[in-house]
């Protein structure tokens, strides 16, 4: 039985490239399809040798190879998925944030489509993605809504080409029916609880922090946590990652506020391991970050918000703010900090509600849903 596994791009290692990485392990003879691949930035993970050859005669990869930004290939994504021929697999499994679940199969193909989120800017952050890429000239504006309404028009279409569609949360099985109309399995995805959880011993030189993981990016709202810790200068924040958005936030962060970098290695797992909790203030489909965090025994301080209800256990494994503008950020974050100082949060009982999502769940449902009748 031949199988491809097709992921939208291998441009950085964040949790949906985990997604992607599990797959392969599960099917190791797998094919590896991307729409853009950046060798110097995944090749630990996904060396070039593995990379379908299709993949490097097509438009998106083309013009990345030139400019290096995926937003500037938007343009060329629904004919480069569609380019790609899947005749000789009788499986193929999407991986799809944006375009992946676009990809064209024979009626003999099972085409299984693991959905990390309806694409966000296409349909309801939008505005949030047009604030991202500087969204102000006119010209741009009238471009870029003819773009994004084709866009949502082809992405309707392309949605009701699998066979079977799985959701990583019930949140995004939500979103899937509310912008696609299909009913969506749920399964969420693969979390390395062992390695979370494996205690590591590094010399650094950050204590008692709290801490952000994420791409900063303005949909992000990594803002709102700055603002608030600015108000609340005895607590330091941790925040881990990068991206375009770093600069403006950098200029609003007082000094009790860190910037450090940290590849998805042991590092992170260490700055992980030794925070006082995680702060997650914006809203997300799924973000496997939560419960990373859960496995390293940290409590979770977030927005109340969708699929954080189906992860976390109030007032076991977190705390959270509610308003909508984020007025009860710092006040409920002083209960926060003061029930973590009294240990109020048990390790035991974080890491009994992380194992819920253990990887060898995802491989076990996965096999039962790739190879079923």
């Amino acid at each position: 039985m031949k199988i491809a596994v097709v992921h939208e791009m291998l441009i950085k290692l964040w949790w949906a490239e985990k997604v992607v990485e599990k797959l392969l392990k599960i099917f190791p003879k797998a094919d590896l399809f991307t729409l853009i691949y950046d060798e110097e930035k995944v090749k630990n993970i996904f060396p070039k040798n593995i990379i379908n050859k299709q993949v490097f005669s097509l438009p998106t990869q083309k013009r990345y190879s030139w400019i290096k930004k995926q937003r500037f290939c938007l343009d060329l994504m629904s004919r480069s998925i569609e380019q790609l021929d899947f005749s000789k697999y009788d499986i193929v499994i999407s991986s799809s944030s944006w375009f992946a679940h676009w990809a064209i199969t024979k009626p003999e193909t099972k085409f299984i489509v693991y959905s990390h989120a309806p694409a966000r800017y296409m349909w309801d952050w939008t505005n949030e993605y047009k604030k991202d890429i500087w969204f102000d000239s006119w010209i741009k504006s009238y471009l870029l809504n003819k773009l994004f309404l084709k866009l949502r028009q082809w992405d309707y279409i392309a949605s009701k080409r699998a066979d079977l569609v799985i959701a990583n949360s019930s949140n995004t099985a939500k979103r899937i029916w509310k912008y696609h109309k299909n009913k969506a399995e749920i399964l969420y995805p693969p979390v390395e609880v062992d390695r979370f959880s494996e205690k590591l011993n590094f010399e650094n030189k950050y204590w008692d922090y709290y801490i952000i993981v994420s791409m900063l990016a303005h949909y992000k709202k990594i803002e709102i946590a700055i603002e608030a810790f600015n108000k609340m200068p005895d607590k330091k924040l941790l925040i881990v990652w990068n991206w375009d958005f770093r600069w403006e936030l950098e200029k609003i962060a007082k000094e009790n506020t860190v910037f450090v970098w940290a590849k998805y290695s042991k590092d992170l797992v260490w700055f992980l391991q030794n925070a006082k909790g995680l702060v997650f203030p914006w809203e997300e489909d799924f973000w496997i970050v939560p419960v990373e965090a859960l496995a390293c025994s940290i409590p979770l301080f977030a927005y109340k918000w969708w699929w954080l209800l189906e992860t976390n256990l109030e007032w076991i494994t977190w705390e959270f703010f509610q308003d909508k503008n984020w007025k009860d950020f710092v006040e409920n974050f002083e209960k926060f900090d003061k029930k973590v100082k009294n240990n109020f949060y048990k390790k035991e009982n974080i890491l009994t509600q992380a194992k819920k999502f253990w990887e060898k769940e995802f491989e076990k449902r996965i096999k039962e849903l790739v190879f079923e009748k």
